[in-house]
């Protein structure tokens, strides 16, 4: 059976995630683990965290009727882990320990008593976690039925693809992949669409339109594109942490960019195996290698 991870505070936007994650472990079908943390509660006062998991037992018994049909509601299996600390301290050890297909969190999460600016709580959570991590704004709304994935395709890890494919029966609908290229890059475009084509066969979603699309301010293209769709989900596959921030940009979620009020889809690429050392040895190889990387080769420049 497919979990979901749902890391919960108790802000009222907790709600609107927790309704989210219902709707898809019926769909799915999932089983749901609550992790709340606690940072103000003493880890040798269990009284205190079974006073809170009681409080989380009776949020989840009031959405999962709330918003759903008595029969959905019944169907959805819960677990719950109530720590003492922040979620940051906690996350890795329990997306393993549950074995979570997908993290469900929401975009203006609390953790350790502060409140981070809108993405930069789920960026860290993605660089923890291995699964996808699917990001929820505040809102209710219905499960998506029209995805968009934007990406760098001809740069895009291998590993991405069957992860997203994973989720299809999750997100069943139209899927369009979307790849922006800058004006300077026009003769790369055989490339590009090479690329495209072989993204789509890879995935598994029965309707796939590949678009390519000259701009060079992707960001606010895919938030553009969105909304001309019409689109409920948004998927990417950020190289960087800076790229992930840059799409929950205080700028963006200020001003209501179409791309800040629809779920977004994080899929994490897995670093290279080849910068993995297996002894001390290797340790210093890699080191010297990555210097040599890192130092200009002026033999190999040609000096007027």
């Amino acid at each position: 059976m497919k979990t979901i991870l749902v890391p919960l505070d108790h802000t009222a936007a907790a709600e609107h995630t927790l309704a989210y994650a219902n709707k898809l472990a019926v769909r799915w079908p999932a089983e749901i683990v609550l992790l709340c943390c606690i940072p103000d509660t003493d880890a040798g006062h269990p009284a205190d965290l079974a006073t809170e998991e009681q409080r989380l037992r009776s949020l989840v018994e009031r959405l999962r009727y709330q918003q759903l049909t008595r029969q959905d509601g019944r169907r959805i299996r819960y677990r719950y882990r109530v720590l003492s600390g922040c979620l940051h301290d906690h996350v890795r050890a329990e997306a393993s320990a549950c074995a979570a297909d997908l993290l469900v969190m929401g975009l203006e999460h609390i953790d350790c008593g502060r409140q981070e600016a809108p993405g930069n709580h789920a960026a860290a959570i993605t660089e923890l976690v291995s699964c996808p991590v699917l990001v929820v704004p505040p809102g209710r709304r219905a499960l998506p039925s029209r995805l968009v994935f934007s990406a760098d395709f001809a740069s895009l890890h291998l590993n991405v693809l069957p992860r997203l494919s994973a989720l299809e029966s999750a997100f069943p609908g139209d899927l369009d992949l979307v790849q922006f290229y800058a004006p300077a890059a026009r003769g790369q475009r055989r490339q590009l669409k090479q690329a495209l084509s072989r993204a789509s066969t890879q995935l598994t979603w029965t309707s796939i339109t590949p678009h390519l699309l000259e701009d060079d301010a992707p960001l606010e293209a895919v938030s553009e594109f969105c909304a001309r769709t019409q689109a409920q989900l948004l998927v990417i596959a950020p190289t960087s942490r800076a790229q992930l921030l840059q799409y929950f940009d205080s700028c963006y979620t200020t001003t209501r960019a179409y791309h800040t009020q629809i779920p977004v889809l994080v899929l994490r690429t897995t670093e290279r195996a080849a910068s993995a050392a297996c002894c001390h040895r290797c340790a210093e190889r890699l080191a010297q290698e990555q210097r040599k990387v890192a130092l200009p080769d002026y033999h190999a420049v040609r000096w007027a």
